[in-house]
């Protein structure tokens, strides 16, 4: 494998139905909006701590942390997961700093997350050189999550 390439991702019937990498900071003591003031960028999910109403019973929900969410699923039209993280990882590589003082200052938990839903029976997933030092020097573990969105029959 390449260096310059970023994954590598094969089904045993057809390729992904959907891919999304999400990177969300969760922290007691700053609000999104500080988040993407320290940042210098928006965030495309956010959630403030307290207690709201949900949307469809009006049940109160408590959101135990504010939450900052950077999705590559709205701004990547490609469906492999190199693609949506090479996003996600250009947006915050040049935030080592900032990314640092937050986790610090704001006791922040980060959480870097990529999805991938398919309709085979299996999925490979090979991370090359680049991506795996860029998680190094941001810090950041990657979680991968499979989903099977089954057949049509």
């Amino acid at each position: 494998m390449k260096d310059t390439e970023v994954t590598e991702m094969t089904t045993s019937r057809s390729p992904p139905v959907r891919v999304a990498v999400e990177f969300v900071i969760y922290s007691d003591t700053l609000s999104s909006d500080e988040v993407s003031n320290r940042l210098g960028i928006q965030a495309t999910g956010s959630a403030a701590k307290g207690v709201k109403l949900g949307k469809r019973t009006r049940t109160p929900i408590t959101i135990p942390r504010h939450m900052w969410q950077l999705s590559s699923e709205a701004h990547v039209g490609a469906s492999d997961l190199g693609s949506h993280l090479t996003w996600v990882l250009a947006k915050l590589s040049p935030l080592q700093e900032q990314l640092r003082e937050i986790r610090t200052v704001g006791s922040a938990e980060f959480r870097l997350v990529g999805r991938v839903w398919t309709s085979g029976t299996s999925v490979h997933v090979q991370l090359s050189k680049p991506v795996l030092n860029a998680l190094v020097t941001l810090d950041l573990e990657l979680q991968l999550e499979f989903a099977d969105y089954g057949q049509d029959e």
